[in-house]
């Protein structure tokens, strides 16, 4: 990081991370937005079209304030923000628990050089303060996903992810089922990816839930 942005950091207030108008609170977002992202919307089932996606229950539209609370968490480093997104990943959560009782959440992971490029692992810190956590995925390498068809975007998730068998073998063991989780759903071709993963290794995939769906 530059100096002048160190400084700025240090001794500017930072905006809200979802209107950017306000100065942020304790936990990025100032009080209004915090109100409004923290009373959340009606949960839903995200449409995908990708063939072999699990059920998928999201916590809101990647739109709006919730989309801009994201980008900044995600692209900006913005980790403060996770304790409200967590929060709404659980209402999204609680929506399974019945369905799924005794699920294990595993978390899509990122590529080696987007953890690098983030310094950190985005969708495992949601879900680290949920618990019942079971990281068995590997993400390799593969081509960014803006301008790709649908087509496009299945064939390089499928390529993309792979079960780590020292990880996914005691989870079959349990015969406990598994719940996905990510940030944003598009297609669903990631999931669907993931899904298969787990599968080839012996786990089942009951659904998957995340923060917010494109429309």
């Amino acid at each position: 990081m530059r100096l002048v942005e160190a400084l700025c950091e240090l001794f500017l207030p930072a905006a809200c991370a979802s209107c950017r108008r306000a100065h942020a609170l304790g936990g990025g977002l100032c009080g209004e937005c915090a109100l409004e992202l923290g009373a959340g919307g009606p949960l839903a089932l995200a449409t995908t079209r990708a063939p072999g996606t699990p059920p998928v229950v999201v916590a809101g539209a990647y739109e709006g304030s919730l989309a801009e609370a994201l980008n900044e968490y995600k692209e900006r480093g913005r980790r403060e923000l996770a304790p409200v997104l967590a929060a709404l990943l659980d209402r999204a959560l609680g929506v399974l628990a019945e369905e799924a009782p005794g699920a294990v959440l595993v978390p899509i992971p990122p590529t080696r050089a987007a953890r690098r490029a983030r310094g950190f692992d985005h969708v495992a810190a949601l879900c680290a303060p949920l618990g019942r956590t079971h990281r068995c995925l590997i993400a390799r390498p593969r081509p960014d996903s803006v301008g790709l068809t649908a087509a496009q975007r299945r064939r390089a998730a499928r390529s993309s992810l792979a079960a780590v068998p020292r990880r996914a073998a005691p989870l079959a063991a349990s015969g406990r089922p598994a719940i996905l989780v990510d940030d944003i759903v598009t297609t669903g071709a990631t999931l669907s990816a993931a899904a298969a993963a787990l599968s080839r290794a012996g786990v089942t995939v009951a659904a998957a839930a995340a923060v917010a769906a494109v429309p």
